[in-house]
Formats: C-alpha cells, structure tokens, sequence
C-alpha cells in the first residue's frame, strides 16, 4: 500500500483475512517471535489469537490488547516521516595505551600461594 492510496482499513487479521480499522481494537500474540517486525501477527479478536496457537506451539501464551494507529500516523509511517533521525558519531581518537603491548604480553602471571591453616 503506497502512502497516497486512500486506505479504509489498518490491516487484515491474520487468521480470519477480516480488516482491521484505524484507531481500533485488536490484539497481538505475547511471545517474541509473533511480535516482530517482519512477523507483525495481528488479530481482529481473541478468538482469532487462540487460533493460531496450535500453529505455533507456545508453552505460555496470552492476548495483549492493542488499539490500531489513526490514519494520519499510519500514513507518516508508511512514508518515514515518524523514523528518528539517525546521527553519524564522530571517530574519537583512541588513547595511547599505558604499555606495549609486547611487554605486557612478556611479564609472568601473577601467582597467589595460599597456606594451610593447622586447625
């Protein structure tokens, strides 16, 4: 969907293809793997979450209620315009190190002798 299309929904839900409004309830699988960017399962009801989880083989699962964004924010989603702004950091100049490498390398490892007590 290009941002200058006139939409009428947000999205489809993914088990039962019904459209999702702008500024509507829906609900979202809790596990990790559902909510991810390029997953991104949304679900018209609770009904529609409980179907997918024999798909999926969750241990522990719940719905989480979510509300849809308006169509506005959808369209400056869609367009980028709500994407932060991404700043280049500037090299800084590492420090000299306090040795050489090569000699720190050259020293012995430090041994701890520990004495039994006689008890």
């Amino acid at each position: 969907m290009q941002p200058n299309d006139t939409a009428v929904f947000w999205k489809k839900c993914n088990s039962c293809k019904k459209p999702i409004g702008f500024n509507a309830l829906y609900w979202v699988c809790n596990v990790s793997t559902c909510n991810r960017v390029r997953t991104g399962l949304s679900f018209c009801s609770v009904s529609c979450w409980d179907a997918h989880l024999p798909l999926m083989n969750h241990r522990e699962a719940w719905a989480e209620e979510r509300r849809s964004p308006s169509e506005e924010e959808w369209k400056k989603t869609l367009s980028g315009e709500d994407a932060p702004v991404r700043r280049r950091r500037t090299a800084k100049a590492e420090p000299a190190p306090a040795e050489p490498e090569a000699a720190a390398l050259a020293k012995p490892p430090a041994v701890i002798l520990r004495r039994k007590g006689s008890s």
